[in-house]
């Protein structure tokens, strides 16, 4: 796959030759680090780019999400959305958090290596680190949307976005974020499909803090 050409389809992103070689340097790190610290299984190795890249992009099809913003990524594992989005978005400030030491240590290294300027790595659990006052907080292989929303409610500013990566069945998470959080509603609903052989649908479920 050519990742500069699948890109502009999907998104319409134009991609500079710079930020593909910063991409490029992610991916041999990213492999190296996963070989001796266990970030992603081995299969999903094969289709990095098809599965983990593309997908942490797509929040772009979201016209709100754009420069100047403050941008949350809870639980960001080994990086997905938050790493690969500090290297195309670099004018948004992008917060990494996650609990798993080894993971944000992938993640510092990254930010070092690249000259992530606007990536800001932390280590800690949602309700109990200090509030950052994200415009858009994301969510990818975390939880249900509700149980997310719980923990990190106090990071987003009123009138922000809390946007969930979703695969399918969100009608139930949804009914129950919507009657538990009375400041949480519903926005709009974005399918995307990966570039792998099977039918990969997804969702970016877009919620709002009123």
């Amino acid at each position: 796959m050519i990742i500069k050409d699948k890109l502009f389809e999907l998104f319409s992103l134009n991609v500079s030759n710079s930020t593909l070689d910063k991409l490029e340097s992610w991916k041999t790190m990213f492999i190296e680090y996963n070989s001796h610290t266990n970030l992603m299984s081995k299969n999903d190795i094969k289709v990095l780019y098809e599965k983990h890249v593309i997908d942490s992009l797509s929040v772009c099809l979201f016209s709100e999400f754009n420069k100047n913003k403050v941008v949350l990524d809870v639980g960001c594992g080994g990086g997905f959305p938050s790493l690969i989005l500090s290297v195309f978005f670099p004018d948004i400030k992008i917060y990494a958090l996650d609990s798993t030491g080894k993971k944000i240590k992938f993640i510092e290294n990254a930010k070092c290596a690249l000259s992530l300027d606007n990536l800001y790595p932390i280590t800690g659990r949602a309700e109990t680190v200090d509030i950052i006052n994200a415009d858009i907080i994301l969510n990818r292989a975390v939880g249900k949307i509700g149980d997310v929303y719980k923990l990190s409610d106090r990071h987003l500013k009123k009138g922000g976005y809390f946007i969930s990566y979703k695969s399918k069945n969100v009608e139930e998470e949804l009914n129950y974020a919507i009657k538990k959080y009375p400041n949480l509603s519903f926005y709009k609903l974005i399918p995307y499909k990966l570039p792998l052989p099977e039918n990969y649908t997804r969702e970016l479920v877009i919620m709002k803090k009123n």
